[in-house]
């Protein structure tokens, strides 16, 4: 369901922001200009993961090592039960529950509320997107569009 979403997203986006980039791109630069954008694109999704990947697990391992250390866990412990916790990217949450339904049930919380920290981070990182789309210029339309042949304007017809 989520690619379904993400897909359907990137898909809306992705028309409307080659209209916004070619807009003001000359017709003879056109070829240039998708290759610009679609280079940014993958560069801002490189980053985007980076920096949510790195507020994800940073958060689950501060979090849940807080927690465990709260619950009575030797720094430690709660250190290496956090490290294996985002090493394995959550995988060892199931494992860690069979061992110790305290410790397990931490580890499920801390992930949830990482991932909940990323996710408005993510939303963050949007409002900052739409800002920055609203403070777009944008080019006046009052000007016809000009053919190869037509003459220029000049400021003074009196020649």
């Amino acid at each position: 369901m989520c690619r379904f979403v993400y897909g359907f997203g990137v898909g809306l986006a992705t028309a409307q922001l080659t209209r916004v980039v070619l807009r003001d791109v000359p017709v003879e630069r056109s070829g240039e200009a998708p290759g610009a954008q679609s280079t940014a694109r993958q560069i801002g999704s490189a980053l985007g993961i980076a920096v949510l990947g790195t507020v994800l697990f940073t958060s689950t391992g501060t979090l849940l090592q807080h927690r465990l250390e709260d619950a009575g866990a030797s720094s430690a412990s709660a250190s290496q039960i956090a490290d294996a916790v985002v090493a394995s990217s959550g995988g060892s949450i199931a494992a860690l529950t069979e061992r110790s339904p305290t410790a397990g049930a931490a580890a499920a919380e801390a992930f949830s509320d990482g991932t909940r920290a990323a996710a408005w981070s993510a939303a963050g990182f949007l409002v900052l997107g739409l800002a920055a789309t609203l403070r777009l210029r944008s080019r006046p339309d009052n000007t016809e569009e000009a053919g190869p042949d037509a003459a220029p304007a000049t400021a003074d017809a009196t020649d």
